[in-house]
């Protein structure tokens, strides 16, 4: 065999060998996992912690996330379902998950749970997961709610922090100067569906209900009055803002106080110089301190066996102990 021959059996042998290599490899695997969190101070940084960590410990898999604003959220994962398009990781409002539950769009996780602890050291609010005899996915978070103020703007306006409702009210007027751009309350101010926890908030916190039985408690004149001091509040905030856009506000110091969970705590830390040293959190000044559930994981009903098992893993490698660790100091809030 002349040289030339050798080279040509050599080439062929290599191109063979890269050919038969590549068959052999399996094809890399792509999760698609939307939220709105992505972008957030805290549970940011923790989605992305933990999402490195499970490309690492699985070679060939990648995680594409997709970030959607909040307030659009719902809408954009209900039309997906229902055009059965779902994605692979299904992260949702807590609150909401009971509709795409009862459409059938979610799979059942009790065979995959009883391989773990959750159901015997979740606390209690887990069982919202709970649908029509099954479970249809994992808590990630709840909590109560908190009253965010900057000092120094309640100093200036001289108002106390104030310990009951009625002493909010006067301290979110005290504050308030449209004129300026300051504004004693921050609240979403157009259509969001934060509004309802708002109002919510405002008739739990007053010792009312919006409901009585199982049946709508609106004229109720406890709950009349809880609803009027909230349209009274919202008067001082900010005309058109989101939820997001009214814990930035906060941030910048154009807002006095604010409702809304532990996890803000997270973004104070990233707050401006000139006004992180004011701003505090404590209790909200009700007589009742309101909360619930914040966020949640699922998997689609309709989903590839592979696939499935991989969504799995990714669901219960948040349920470990030390992403439950990673998920409240990242986070400042309860995992």
């Amino acid at each position: 065999m002349n040289g030339k021959r050798i080279r040509m059996w050599l080439l062929g042998f290599c191109a063979a060998v890269l050919a038969i290599t590549a068959w052999a490899q399996p094809e890399p695997v792509e999760l698609e996992f939307p939220s709105w969190q992505f972008e957030e101070p805290g549970a940011g940084d923790y989605w992305t912690a933990i999402l490195a960590a499970f490309e690492a410990s699985h070679p060939g898999v990648k995680i594409r996330k997709q970030q959607i604003p909040f307030r659009e959220y719902v809408d954009k994962m209900t039309v997906r379902f229902a055009g059965n398009n779902p994605p692979d990781i299904v992260h949702l409002p807590t609150r909401n998950y009971l509709a795409f539950a009862s459409q059938g769009w979610l799979a059942p996780l009790d065979d995959e749970l009883a391989t773990t602890d959750v159901k015997q050291s979740y606390t209690k609010l887990a069982d919202e997961m709970n649908y029509d005899g099954k479970t249809y996915g994992v808590l990630m978070m709840g909590y109560g709610m908190m009253f965010f103020y900057n000092e120094k703007m309640l100093a200036d306006a001289k108002a106390a922090v104030p310990k009951t409702s009625d002493q909010l009210l006067k301290a979110i007027a005290a504050t308030t100067d449209a004129n300026a751009g300051r504004f004693g309350w921050g609240a979403p101010t157009n259509q969001h569906p934060n509004v309802f926890v708002e109002i919510a908030t405002w008739v739990t916190g007053e010792g009312a209900s919006l409901f009585k039985g199982n049946a709508y408690n609106f004229t109720d004149p406890a709950v009349i009055k809880a609803v009027d001091d909230f349209r009274t509040a919202v008067k001082d905030a900010p005309k058109g803002t989101s939820s997001e856009q009214a814990r930035q506000l906060f941030l910048d110091g154009k807002i006095a106080m604010l409702r809304d969970g532990p996890w803000v705590a997270a973004q104070i830390r990233k707050a401006p110089d000139a006004t992180r040293p004011y701003l505090k959190m404590g209790p909200m000044p009700f007589a009742v301190s309101p909360g619930g559930t914040s966020n949640s994981l699922h998997m689609p009903a309709k989903l590839d066996p592979a696939k499935k098992k991989l969504v799995w893993e990714f669901i219960k490698m948040t349920t470990e102990p030390q992403w439950q660790v990673k998920f409240t100091t990242l986070t400042s809030s309860p995992a």
